[in-house]
């Protein structure tokens, strides 16, 4: 009876081990596959973005898949293809309070598309004057594979319904929002020429159209990888490398520099990150289970000088000390004041240019 018995324990330790490998080596490897070339633009030795107008009514952007090694990064595109009349209604209805209950705000009211993508408050308020987390910038979302702050869910099409539904957020249903867009001539206009019913997958999907076109490509470091070596200066090399010695590229991978993987918080312990911080649990707060305790996503790091305040509660306005929070909270480290400062030319070298799609909708 032993010898069944241990097979049938191997197996399952077997099966168990793939699972884990897999999800530890190519889960968090999703990112952008929006097409790109290698034409260099001199203007200003900088590249602008090409959008390539796609005439079908199918969005192109959805889903994102690559096979970039475990702690590559590269550089974002410069060529991508938009459906531009499509990713022109996600625009115009992510900037439309209507779709909100009260019609108070719209998802540019947490997403500020003139700055950041993001806010400078600590917590953004929803409908309801109440919020409980940060919010995240919407730019450069096509190279996430975790969404929301607790990274519960993988595609940016099933993100929409976080803050269409939450209470704390818009505090609606895709009923009310398909039924206003119905009723406007505007949109019916807009939706029809597009050869697009009006429901809740062709409103989803100009979103996501819109929001995949967000891209911030020709940061410094960008043209750094890309071999301009004057792109960035010995601070910021300096940083590059600490950035990799110490291991934060372990969690920070990709073309979007993070936003493929969940991490506890506060690895080391609650006290390294600020006891106050522990009160947001994380994923546990949305499932309960206890292996998601403190569990969050690890943040893009794109344009994050730009991007405060930081962290799930806003709580952190300075780089320099979310910077020091992650040394001795995720790594175990305290970093001292001349690497501080290295990695923050490094991370001041991820500022990337604004958006093109938008300059193109603004000026139309």
């Amino acid at each position: 009876m032993k010898i069944p018995y241990l097979v049938g324990l191997g197996v399952i330790v077997t099966m168990s081990v793939v699972v884990l490998v897999y999800d530890a080596l190519i889960r968090p490897n999703h990112t952008s596959a929006i097409s790109h070339d290698g034409h260099q633009h001199n203007e200003h030795h900088l590249e602008k973005t090409q959008l390539t107008i796609k005439d079908d009514h199918s969005s192109s952007n959805i889903e994102h898949n690559n096979a970039l090694s475990q702690h590559r990064i590269t550089p974002i595109p410069t060529n991508l293809i938009v459906n531009q009349p499509l990713a022109k209604v996600g625009w115009m209805l992510f900037k439309d309070r209507n779709l909100s209950s009260n019609r108070s705000i719209s998802c540019e009211s947490c997403h500020h598309l003139q700055t950041n993508g993001a806010e400078v408050i600590p917590i953004s308020i929803g409908a309801n004057g109440a919020g409980m987390r940060n919010s995240l910038t919407v730019f450069n979302t096509a190279y996430n594979y975790r969404f929301f702050w607790d990274g519960r869910v993988n595609t940016l099409s099933s993100q929409i319904d976080g803050p269409v539904h939450n209470t704390a957020e818009m505090d609606s249903n895709w009923a009310l929002i398909t039924n206003y867009v119905s009723q406007s001539e505007q949109y019916e206009l807009l939706f029809s020429e597009l050869g697009l019913e009006i429901n809740e997958q062709s409103i989803k999907l100009s979103l996501v159209e819109f929001m995949n076109a967000l891209t911030t490509p020709n940061s410094p470091f960008d043209r750094y990888l890309k071999g301009d070596e004057n792109a960035i200066g010995e601070s910021a090399k300096q940083g590059w490398q600490t950035f990799q010695d110490e291991g934060c590229i372990r969690c920070h991978q990709g073309t979007n520099i993070g936003g493929g993987m969940v991490m506890r918080f506060g690895y080391f312990g609650l006290t390294k990150t600020g006891q106050e911080r522990s009160h947001d649990q994380g994923r546990y707060m949305f499932t309960g289970k206890e292996i998601d305790r403190h569990l969050f996503r690890v943040a893009s790091l794109r344009n994050v000088a730009i991007t405060a305040p930081y962290f799930h509660d806003g709580q952190t306005d300075s780089l320099e000390e979310a910077i020091k929070i992650m040394g001795e909270s995720q790594l175990g480290k305290t970093f001292e004041d001349e690497t501080i400062a290295q990695l923050k030319s490094f991370l001041e070298a991820l500022t990337g240019q604004r958006p093109h799609i938008l300059e193109v909708f603004e000026n139309e």
